[in-house]
């Protein structure tokens, strides 16, 4: 669920990569490195290992 967090912001969800770099003047907040924009070859996308049910069962007395 998205949410409108100020007056004026006409977007949901997350934020592209330049908007990041244009609100904090293209350097990182906490370290001052340059900001860039990630090309298609830096993202990367893994897959998580498949959920596996452990199931407990109670003996019963």
């Amino acid at each position: 669920m998205h949410k409108f967090e100020k007056v004026g912001q006409d977007f949901y969800g997350v934020r592209t990569p330049s908007e990041i770099k244009s609100i904090f003047g293209g350097r990182c907040p906490r370290c001052g490195h340059e900001l860039g924009i990630p090309t298609l070859n830096d993202i990367k996308i893994n897959l998580k290992k498949k959920a596996t049910k452990v199931m407990v069962l109670e003996q019963l007395r």
